[in-house]
């Protein structure tokens, strides 16, 4: 008996699942980020390729996302889980995308859900702990999560024994707030950035009424500034070719 080829009935499986998206005539749901803010929004399945390749007319926005990033994740209610996707084609001026590889993926480093802002100018952040006193931190990117929970990611000496779980304190000012902003939590991940001598570390964290509307502002005027770039380098994009490859 041939040894089945799992792959290929997991292909087969996704795209008879999206054929009756094309069939009913009803749009799947992909996933993008752009500078840490999640792009989502509704693609239509136009057409789907004996080659297993599918062609999407998706929102501009996201066409920019899927050049950028080099993939798409598509969310169907006929799927157990996110498919992945690589652009095989581009189409800016149709918003026309034919997607290649599908498949459902072991794991997804990126958040699809949260904004991560990163600032537009360094803020220097003043980290208090009791095992290791004071030092400080750059901040890389920062997000609001479910039930207001703070996360602040910022880069510290690779030298410092910090834990999962240590207890730690911040402090710092925000573009636009004039008040020193405090968050009082614990560290949530350590990761070893490549080729420096330093680490980012993840602090997930609360802050008072006060500190915690500071930063939801700042969230907000960010991802604002971010969607405005994004509609800018859509508009650069457009101005192109009509038709460009997709590299993976």
């Amino acid at each position: 008996m041939a040894k089945i080829d799992q792959e290929a009935v997991t292909t087969e499986m996704i795209l008879n699942r999206l054929r009756g998206h094309l069939n009913e005539q009803k749009p799947v749901t992909l996933y993008n980020t752009y500078r840490g803010v999640p792009i989502t929004y509704e693609a239509d399945v136009a057409m789907i390729h004996p080659n297993n390749t599918i062609g999407l007319i998706v929102h501009p926005y996201q066409a920019v996302c899927i050049k950028n990033e080099r993939r798409t994740y598509i969310h169907s209610k006929s799927l157990p889980d996110l498919v992945r996707a690589y652009p095989l084609t581009i189409d800016y001026t149709n918003h026309v995308v034919v997607l290649k590889q599908l498949e459902f993926p072991k794991s997804i480093s990126t958040d699809l859900y949260h904004s991560w802002v990163a600032p537009y100018r360094a803020v220097k952040i003043e980290i208090s702990s009791d095992e290791q006193g004071d030092f400080s931190g750059d901040l890389m990117e920062l997000s609001v999560m479910e039930e207001n929970e703070i996360r602040i990611a910022m880069s510290v000496s690779d030298s410092l024994p910090l834990q999962r779980g240590d207890p730690l304190e911040l402090a710092f000012y925000l573009k636009g707030e004039q008040d020193l902003i405090q968050v009082q939590g614990t560290v949530f991940s350590l990761t070893k950035i490549r080729n420096q001598d330093q680490k980012r570390m993840e602090v997930a964290g609360t802050a008072a009424m006060g500190d915690e509307i500071s930063i939801l502002a700042y969230a907000a005027r960010r991802e604002d500034e971010i969607m405005k770039s994004l509609d800018k380098a859509y508009r650069k994009l457009r101005k192109g070719k009509k038709f460009r490859k997709a590299k993976r």
